[in-house]
């Protein structure tokens, strides 16, 4: 038994597969597949959160027919099931059991041919839905339609089986197609599949039997199911129960996955964000899970981020079963890592949503960690020690340098840290100091205490030049100075400084964040970013009584970055209930004493505004002057994140890791001019698992 955590650190039985300890790594969108097999990065990034006594179960995010394609492989063409099973081979050998998630869901209809328009999106009745821009209006579907997603379930199961999967689940929420024929907020239908509450059920009973003819009977058959629709004319908590009873009444489950979320409508829960309260649906789980009976009960809950919480969970009878998929995106070993006793080791998924917000950027990855989804070749048992140990400086202890320098520790190189603050973050610091943004600053303590542990020489308070780098004498030099917002107010909106942007009363975000101005009275900022910096300086000022209009030339005051992570709705609830004005769809003309102008963007009309300040939150500039004056001064120089090219917080983590890689190494580029321009190595790009075998 484990001293702090038995009831987490206990086998359990999902129907005929025992699981070795009761923590899973919860399905979720990845795009590492190969084509519509999974890659050998999904193999290498699943295999990292269960070996070495890590988590007991993996359950894949799949879809049930390759046509509807999402960017999750699929088990139903039978070409792929060679490669499903080298990915079961390889998560057995590490210890774990993997369950694959078969569902389909309107926002995955896929595509007739590569390019073409989309094919129609299924559903049981004809219903619109949106992702920000983006609509997809459900056909209602035929019995003959609703016969072959049957029957891809069945083959898609079979698949799995012959692949040597240890078990299945249906998702029957997020607006997943199970879900839909069971609401009535979608279902309309008229025949046999709508109307009566055993009509609607009838979906979720057939797509179960359809899976349990295809599993046998020696694979688990369970469904991931939504607790609670919370929208007018949905199911609520007593309907979840009724379908609860009915369907393990039935005996077709072995086990049940509770969550709560429609997409979109309340995904919100689904990630909830820093801004969330925990556990968002737990309440909803409490109050469904004893209509199960004896079937085993699973959820994340919302947000599981330390394994107290799941101890809890587990041993107050909540769940039977706990799980995450933020938590083990950010820290692989956080299973691991709590059997042994080193929690304090490991990250804190920060609930930033960069996870879901990287595909707006065509990225895929975790903001704190930026070896996460790159497991095949930055997985943990790649710190292997350089060929070359080197003299290393690091400038800037932002997120970029501190990743930097404890990458480039972690590989024997002898790293020195320069920081012109008192401490460590730099612009990620400064979020973290906004309102209701402190869990930014969780990664922050973080780096700064695997520093510490890795013994590197920080010096804080230090304004690094041209001299004192060089006196260090160093092999490899690695700038990470990050960017100041321009002080003319230069955006996209015009690149020309605004007209009156060297007044006393115009001030930068900095200025106000390190508290050398304080504006009061009325106060006019101008966001050109529409992130945290803009809305966070908003309500931080409105709440202490200062009459602040926020100046937007979108119609949302906040990026698509935001809406894709799920802060929007939090975001500009907080600005508005502190009072803030919009001014959305409006830019600046020119600042006067006293005054702005405004300007409409869509009409042109003018308006003069009243003001005591104006602070210009539009574009960044690098800090870059030291890396320009070092190059040609030091073998290797790599400038990083904001100081390279202003872009989101995820890019400074990730090219700290990248280029702090490249120290030491045979042939590597001596510049970023040289990372950039060679061509990539065949091992970069995931190749099919049918030609790679994992960990090859």
């Amino acid at each position: 038994m484990h001293p702090r955590y038995p009831a987490v650190f206990s086998p359990i039985a999902l129907g005929p597969v025992i699981i070795p300890n009761r923590y899973f790594f919860a399905p979720h969108g990845s795009a590492l597949s190969a084509g519509t097999k999974p890659s050998d990065d999904l193999v290498a990034y699943s295999v990292e959160r269960v070996k070495d006594g890590g988590c007991g179960l993996v359950i894949v995010a799949l879809v049930a027919h390759e046509r509807g394609r999402t960017r999750q492989p699929s088990p139903h063409p039978d070409e792929n099931v060679a490669a499903f099973a080298r990915m079961a081979e390889a998560v057995h050998a590490a210890g774990g059991r993997i369950f694959g998630q078969i569902f389909y869901w309107w926002g995955g209809a896929g595509w007739w041919q590569p390019l073409s328009p989309p094919a129609p999106a299924f559903g049981p009745s004809n219903r619109q839905f949106a992702y920000g821009r983006r609509t997809a209006t459900t056909r209602a579907m035929t019995v003959g339609e609703i016969a072959g997603m049957h029957e891809a379930v069945h083959r898609s199961t079979a698949n799995l089986r012959r692949a040597g999967f240890d078990g299945v689940m249906l998702h029957g929420s997020h607006a997943g197609l199970i879900e839909q024929f069971l609401s009535p907020y979608y279902n309309a239908r008229e025949d046999d599949y709508g109307g009566s509450f055993d009509n609607r059920l009838r979906f979720a009973v057939e797509s179960l039997e359809a899976a349990r003819a295809g599993a046998g009977p020696g694979m688990a058959v369970g469904m991931r199911f939504n607790c609670d629709e919370e929208v007018p004319g949905g199911y609520g908590v007593a309907g979840a129960r009724d379908a609860v009873s009915a369907l393990t009444g039935r005996g077709l489950l072995d086990y049940l996955d509770l969550d709560v979320g429609m997409e979109p409508q309340q995904f919100h829960h689904g990630m909830p964000t820093g801004f969330s309260e925990k556990f968002p649906y737990r309440k909803a789980v409490e109050q469904v899970r004893s209509a199960a009976g004896e079937v085993p009960v699973l959820s994340v809950l919302g947000r599981i981020t330390r394994m107290a919480e799941a101890e809890e969970a587990i041993s107050s009878g909540v769940v039977d079963m706990a799980g995450s998929a933020r938590q083990l995106i950010a820290e692989p070993q956080f299973v691991r890592l709590a059997r042994e006793g080193r929690e304090d080791e490991g990250r804190t998924c920060i609930a930033c949503n960069w996870c879901t917000a990287a595909g707006g950027d065509g990225a895929q990855g975790c903001t704190i960690n930026p070896a996460s989804y790159r497991e095949r070749l930055w997985g943990i048992d790649s710190f292997t020690p350089a060929p070359k140990p080197s003299r290393v400086v690091v400038i800037g202890a932002g997120p970029g340098g501190l990743e930097a320098a404890r990458v480039a520790a972690r590989r024997g190189h002898r790293v020195t840290l320069f920081e012109t603050r008192a401490e460590p973050g730099g612009a990620l610091a400064d979020w973290a100091r906004l309102p209701g943004r402190a869990h930014y600053g969780e990664a922050v303590k973080w780096w700064a205490a695997e520093l510490e542990r890795l013994g590197i020489d920080c010096r804080f308070g230090v304004r690094a030049d041209v001299p004192l780098v060089l006196a260090e004498a160093p092999d490899a030099v690695i700038v990470a100075t990050g960017a100041r917002y321009r002080k003319g107010g230069e955006s996209i909106s015009s690149e020309m400084p605004v007209p009156g942007c060297d007044r006393p009363l115009v001030h930068t975000p900095e200025a106000v964040l390190s508290g050398d101005v304080r504006p009061a009275g009325r106060v006019v900022i101008v966001d050109g970013e529409g992130y945290h910096t803009g809305s966070g300086l908003a309500e931080m000022l409105a709440v202490h009584g200062v009459q602040v209009t926020l100046v937007s030339a979108e119609m949302s005051p906040v990026s698509a970055r935001l809406s894709d992570a799920w802060e929007e709705r939090f975001v500009l609830a907080r600005t508005k209930r502190a009072g803030v004005t919009l001014a959305t769809g409006t830019w600046i003309e020119s600042i006067e004493e006293g005054a702005v102008t405004l300007r409409d963007v869509h009409t042109g009309e003018m308006r003069s505004t009243p003001v005591d300040a104006v602070i210009l939150a539009t574009s960044r500039a690098p800090v870059d002057d030291l890396a320009r004056a070092l190059e040609g001064r030091v073998a290797q120089l790599f400038t990083i994140g904001d100081a390279l090219a202003p872009r989101m917080l995820a890019a400074a983590a990730y090219e700290g890791q990248m280029f702090a890689r490249l120290i030491g190494e045979p042939n590597a580029p001596q510049d970023v001019a040289g990372a950039w321009f060679a061509p990539d190595p065949p091992r970069v790009n995931p190749l099919p698992a049918d030609i790679l075998r994992p960990g090859s």
